[in-house]
């Protein structure tokens, strides 16, 4: 066993906004589980700030409101990564950027 799994338990969050029950099966929520992760799904109708503490939010949504909230969230947990990053969802939803090489 990993020193990790005798850590704390971690919270991540997700929420995926078409297809949840494919986004998250039961065989990630038992490993998840054995390394000491919840998986916590997401409540859209709720401010995500206010469904914490997170560890880590794993997202496939898009839109003015929940990139405001991402940004809110960031700027007070810096260290819960986003995945994935408001950069990379903002650049699949504009077809003109997303066929651009990057740099």
């Amino acid at each position: 066993m990993s020193s990790f799994t005798h850590s704390k338990r971690h919270r991540a969050t997700h929420c995926h906004p078409k297809k949840p029950k494919t986004f998250i099966q039961p065989s990630l929520i038992h490993h998840a589980d054995q390394h000491n992760i919840d998986l916590i799904p997401i409540d859209p109708s709720r401010p995500l700030i206010e469904q914490g503490p997170l560890d880590c939010v794993i997202h496939k949504l898009y839109g003015p409101d929940w990139m405001s909230q991402l940004l809110h969230f960031s700027s007070l947990n810096p260290d819960a990564p986003i995945i994935d990053p408001l950069d990379s969802i903002q650049r699949l939803h504009d077809r003109i950027l997303m066929l651009q090489v990057k740099p």
